[in-house]
C-alpha cells in the first residue's frame, strides 16, 4: 500500500504534460499561401526584385472549372526592395494569406542577379524555419526569373512542379540548394546549377526548357555550358541517365553514315596530384562501361576485333572532348568545377596555404592530363546493324 501514491505520482508526472501541451503554433491551410516556386532578379536601376509562385488551392489537384470558365491553379507575385526580409514583407501586404515556403521545390536566379552575385537572398531564403533545403536551384540564361515563372509548362498544370519534375528525373542537370551553398562556402570548388530558357515560339505557346548548366566563379554566374560539354559535365557529376554520345568509326557512304552512337552505363573517376617544384599538376582518369544504342555503320559491334576498334575510338574522342571541356572552363571561365582547388586543399594543404589567394590565376596554367577507357558491356538485341541486309 505504501508503494501506490508513489506510482500514482509516476503517472501523473506523465499525463500531465501531455494534458497541457498542445499544437500551439498550427496553421490551417486554408490560411496559408503555399510557395511552390520563387525567382530572384536584378532590376536595371538596381533593386532586387523577388518573384513568387503560389498555388491556389482549387488549382492543386486538378484544373477545376467555375461557372464554365477554367481557373488559374497559381497567382505569380512579384515585388521589389533593397533586400529580400523587405521585400517578403511587402509581399505578405498583399496577401490575405501567411506567405508559406514549405512546399517551394524550385528557386530560379534571373541572369542579370546571377552575374552581379548571389547575396543574402540566398542566405534568407534557405534561413527561413519552413524552407526545403531538397530544392532546386536554376538559373534563366537570357530571362528573367520573373519571364520564367510566368511561363506556363503544358504537361503539369503548376510550371514549378514541372520544372521540379525534369531535375528529379534526372532528365537534365539537377543541383539542390544545399548542394549549390556547399560548393559556394566549399574553399577550391566552384558551384553549378541548372540552366532554363525560354523557348523562341508564339508568346501565346511560349514554353521553357532546362538544356543548360550555369557555371559559377564565386558567387557570380561566369557562363553556361551546352551541347556535349554539358553532356561531359552530367558524366563527370554521374547524372548518367540517357547520356549518349555518338562516335564515328568509319568515313560515311553512300549507304551507311558511319557513326554508332552509345548510352552510358557506369562510371568511375580517379584524380591524381603531383607537385612538381611546388606546384599542382593533375592526372584525371575515366573508366566507363556503355552500351550500343544505335548503329549505322557497317560493323558488326558482336564481332571482338570491331568492338576493340569502337571502344579505343570511343576512348579517344572522350579524352579530347574532356581535354577541351577542361580548356574552355579552366582559361575562358576560370571556374573550377571539377574542384581541382579543393583537392589540393585537402591532400596537400601547407601548398594550398600558398595558393589560396591566387587559384583564380594559378588555376588556368595548372596542368591537367586526361586518361579515357570506354568498355562496351551491352549491345542490343541485334548483332548486325538492322538494315544490313536491306537493297542499296
Amino acid at each position: 500500500m505504501a508503494r501506490l501514491p508513489l506510482v500514482l505520482r509516476f503517472l501523473l508526472i506523465l499525463l500531465i504534460p501531455g494534458m497541457i501541451t498542445g499544437c500551439w503554433d498550427r496553421k490551417e491551410m486554408d490560411e496559408l499561401a503555399l510557395v511552390m516556386a520563387s525567382g530572384v532578379d536584378l532590376t536595371e536601376d538596381g533593386q532586387l526584385e523577388i518573384t513568387v509562385q503560389i498555388a491556389l488551392p482549387t488549382g492543386i489537384p486538378s484544373a477545376v472549372k467555375s461557372g464554365g470558365q477554367e481557373k488559374k491553379p497559381i497567382i505569380v507575385l512579384s515585388s521589389k526592395g533593397r533586400n529580400s526580409s523587405d521585400i517578403l514583407g511587402k509581399m505578405q501586404l498583399q496577401m490575405s494569406r501567411t506567405i508559406h515556403f514549405g512546399h517551394r521545390s524550385v528557386i530560379v536566379f534571373g541572369e542579370r542577379y546571377a552575374r552581379k552575385g548571389v547575396n543574402q537572398v540566398l542566405d534568407t531564403f534557405t534561413r527561413l524555419p519552413e524552407s526545403r533545403y531538397n530544392s532546386y536551384v536554376l538559373t534563366a540564361k537570357g530571362a528573367t526569373a520573373k519571364e520564367v515563372l510566368s511561363t506556363p509548362y503544358l504537361p503539369e498544370l503548376i510550371s514549378g512542379i514541372g520544372m521540379a519534375k525534369i531535375q528529379s528525373n534526372n532528365i537534365s542537370f539537377g543541383v539542390k540548394i544545399d548542394q549549390y551553398a556547399s560548393a559556394l562556402a566549399t574553399e577550391g570548388r566552384s558551384a553549378t546549377t541548372g540552366g532554363i530558357r525560354l523557348m523562341e515560339q508564339d508568346p501565346s505557346n511560349r514554353t521553357f526548357i532546362i538544356d543548360q548548366i550555369a557555371m559559377y566563379q564565386g558567387n557570380r554566374l561566369v557562363g553556361f555550358l551546352e551541347g556535349e560539354e554539358a553532356k561531359l559535365l552530367r558524366w563527370w557529376s554521374e547524372q548518367k541517365y540517357k547520356t549518349r554520345f555518338t562516335v564515328r568509326v568509319e568515313p560515311e557512304s553512300q549507304r551507311y553514315k558511319g557513326i554508332i552512337g552509345v548510352e552510358l552505363v557506369d562510371s568511375k573517376k580517379k584524380i591524381h596530384l603531383n607537385i612538381r617544384d611546388g606546384m599542382p599538376e593533375f592526372r584525371i582518369e575515366l573508366k566507363s562501361t556503355v552500351r550500343a544504342v544505335d548503329n549505322d555503320s557497317s560493323l558488326d559491334v558482336t564481332q571482338e576485333e570491331n568492338m576493340r576498334k569502337i571502344e579505343m575510338l570511343l576512348s579517344t574522342q572522350i579524352t579530347q572532348d574532356m581535354e577541351g571541356l577542361l580548356r574552355h572552363i579552366k582559361n575562358e571561365l576560370k571556374s573550377d568545377i571539377f574542384g581541382l582547388g579543393e583537392i589540393v586543399h585537402h591532400r596537400r594543404p601547407y601548398i594550398w596555404k600558398k595558393l589560396k589567394s591566387q587559384w583564380i590565376d594559378v588555376y588556368p596554367t595548372t596542368p591537367v592530363q586526361v586518361v579515357s577507357k570506354i568498355k562496351i558491356v551491352r549491345t542490343g538485341k541485334t548483332e548486325k546493324p538492322a538494315h544490313a541486309g536491306s537493297s542499296k
